[in-house]
């Protein structure tokens, strides 16, 4: 039997005794969780670690009910992870356990929780031969030193991989429309892909909370929010036959909370990383070079450091010296979000590189446009990549001709006017293959926005008015083609165009007005 005294006892653990009101309380396996409740998940005898992301500003009501919850659970010690979310164990923490005689563990920063793991793991292996009647029992056992050699690695996959093995099942990742985002491991599950994202938008509303379990036959699919705080981006989706032993539901929550460790601790590097690139590129597209490859060295040295990838070329060094494309897309706000997503995705896992390699971007508009820098030579894989592709199938994309770090502030302006012009959503359109260069490319869009309101006056709030106006625009006046157009009797066009000459206050027919009118209805539409 392995005590809670024994762990205080081994110094290559690593863990400091805060409060130690039961010493003689068994350990039986060890689970990190970041969850505000997780008592329901425990069986009892557990060491539970946690770095405490969602108690950050916890008052101490709300200790004492984490506390008292854990042990009724009949957990055996709590550890608490210092160095992330707390410099030292909160008071309220302390005063919460000696109230109801929980251990509290304090776990310092440099030691990790796949390292306790592992060692509580082999300290229960050998506890001698009643372990597994008192302590862990040899599946148990197993199956936490296979999950801990997993999340050693800091590898989603791993984890997965591992958890496939334990169930005898599938094990994938999912994104919030049922897209599987990694994996799938383990003997293959086909034809579940409809309930996933049945189910999946089934548990959607309970956020983080949120969980669902399903009955195929002999098979039972489970799926549950990955993460701790925000809305969730994925789930884990678990099909396995039959009823899981005990060792396997410890496998299943064990898997899950290295998962959410990972999601938030990736979470909180990627949305750092993010600001980092939205500055950069908005400096590299307000021609300050320096400033923007500056911040983009930042960027490509933090990945670097981060993974575990042979070192590539620096954006810094090469920046000067090679050509870039800037690609312009508009769309709902839902597909621009799910594309910066997936952008996210590539450039920190960097799965599937050269396509996210030394990419930047920025979203405008209230997040209805993305802007997009890139080496030139890599665009084209960008835009064919399986993971920006759903995206993409939604939106307007304009390309821009090739230019130098200099020259992308004009390369903006090409990719947005030959965005604006694209008729085909999902079709990226090239400034090379859409013709003779338009006055339009020397105006300033937020200007051009600003003098489209002002010119065209009363009607931008009267839609038929404004329809009309385009339609006699394209048509250049013809009254046949613009009734066709408008679905009307051509008697009934003069009116309408007397009416239109009234609100504008000006003669339409007149070239420069149409010319003014004309720019004006373009820029009203970005």
């Amino acid at each position: 039997m392995l005590l809670v005294s024994d762990l205080m006892n081994r110094a290559e653990l690593g863990v400091r005794e805060v409060l130690l009101p039961a010493p003689s309380a068994a350990v039986r396996w060890v689970v990190a969780t970041e969850l505000l409740q997780p008592a329901s998940y425990l069986e009892g005898g557990e060491l539970v670690l946690t770095t405490g992301l969602v108690m950050a500003d916890a008052e101490a009501s709300t200790w004492r009910e984490y506390a008292a919850s854990l042990v009724e659970a009949g957990v055996a010690a709590l550890g608490l992870g210092t160095g992330i979310v707390f410099d030292a164990v909160p008071e309220d923490l302390r005063e919460a356990c000696r109230v109801v005689r929980l251990n509290l563990l304090e776990v310092p920063l440099e030691v990790s929780f796949a390292s306790i793991s592992r060692e509580v793991g082999a300290m229960l292996q050998g506890a001698g031969p009643d372990a597994g009647a008192e302590g862990a029992g040899d599946e148990e056992t197993l199956v936490l030193q296979q999950l801990t050699r997993a999340a050693a690695k800091d590898n989603q996959s791993a984890i997965m991989r591992a958890l496939a093995s334990i169930l005898r099942g599938e094990v994938s990742l999912r994104d919030a429309t049922g897209r599987t985002v990694v994996g799938p491991f383990g003997p293959p599950a086909p034809g579940v892909d409809d309930e996933v994202a049945e189910c999946i938008d089934r548990i959607r509303a309970g956020g983080m909370r949120g969980a669902g379990a399903v009955g195929l036959g002999e098979m039972r699919l489970v799926v549950r929010p990955v993460g701790v705080t925000g809305e969730p981006e994925n789930y884990l989706t678990t099909v396995h036959r039959g009823a899981l032993t005990r060792a396997q539901s410890l496998g299943e929550d064990l898997a899950w909370s290295f998962l959410n460790l990972i999601a938030e601790s990736s979470k909180a590097f990627t949305g750092w990383l993010l600001q980092l690139v939205g500055a950069a590129a908005g400096h590299l597209l307000a021609g300050e070079a320096a400033q923007g490859l500056a911040l983009a060295g930042q960027v490509q040295e933090l990945v670097l450091k981060r993974l575990p990838s042979p070192a590539r070329r620096s954006m810094a060094g090469a920046g000067l010296d090679h050509q870039w494309r800037v690609i312009c897309l508009e769309g709902a706000g839902g597909a621009i979000a799910g594309l910066a997503s997936a952008l996210a995705r590539l450039l920190v896992e960097r799965r599937g590189a050269p396509a996210g390699e030394g990419l930047l971007w920025r979203a405008e508009r209230g997040g209805a446009r993305l802007m997009i820098l890139g080496e030139a030579e890599l665009v084209p894989a960008l835009l064919e990549d399986g993971r920006v592709t759903p995206w993409t199938g939604r939106m307007r994309i304009g390309v821009s001709g090739p230019a130098g770090i200099t020259d992308l502030p004009r390369a903006a302006q090409q990719a947005l006017s030959v965005c604006a012009g694209a008729q085909q959503v999902g079709r990226a359109v090239r400034w090379e293959d859409s013709g003779p260069p338009s006055v339009m490319d020397l105006l300033d869009e937020d200007k051009a926005r600003a003098f489209a309101r002002a010119r065209l006056g009363a009607i931008v709030e009267q839609p038929e008015l404004l329809e009309l106006l385009r339609v006699y625009l394209s048509e250049a006046g013809a009254v046949q083609r613009i009734a066709d157009r408008l679905g009307v009797h051509r008697n009934s066009v003069s009116a309408r165009l007397v009416r239109l000459r009234r609100a504008l206050g000006v003669d339409i027919e007149d070239a420069e007005q149409r010319a003014n009118l004309w720019i004006a209805s373009h820029f009203l539409k970005m």
